[in-house]
This record gives structure tokens, C-alpha cells and sequence, in this order.
């Protein structure tokens, strides 16, 4: 199951989710800087970055994954 979705707000995903800062890094995003982040949407800088967004949004659900099976 799906923890993220594409309406996930950018800022609420790297604070809830810390691990997923290393996917949007992988993609030469800086979300983790950006003021936009407390607006956007996973979709939005999926499509702002010319990525897949189903793609973006497995790859952020892995790393959630992975991280919720280590306790962050």
C-alpha cells in the first residue's frame, strides 16, 4: 500500500519521511531547500522536472519503505 501519493505536500513528505530527501537528491532536485516545497505536490515537481510520475512516486514509496522497516 501506498504511504505517498501524488497530492503528498513536499515539505510534510521529507518530515515525515527524512529518507525520501535521498530520491528527490538522486534526481538533482533541491526540494529540501526550496520555499515552493511547502505547497507543492509530489505530482507537481514530478512534472516541473520532466520526471514519471508514477515512476518518482514508487521510487519515493520504496525509500519509505525501507526506512519504516529500519524505524527510521
Amino acid at each position: 500500500m501506498e504511504k505517498i501519493s501524488k497530492e503528498s505536500v513536499l515539505h510534510q513528505l521529507m518530515r515525515e519521511h527524512p529518507s525520501a530527501i535521498k530520491v528527490f537528491d538522486s534526481y538533482g532536485m533541491g526540494c529540501k531547500s526550496c520555499g515552493g516545497a511547502k505547497l507543492e505536490t509530489v505530482e507537481w515537481a514530478a512534472t516541473m522536472h520532466g520526471l514519471d510520475t508514477a515512476e518518482f512516486l514508487k521510487r519515493l514509496n520504496d525509500e519509505a519503505s525501507r526506512e519504516g522497516a529500519k524505524g527510521k
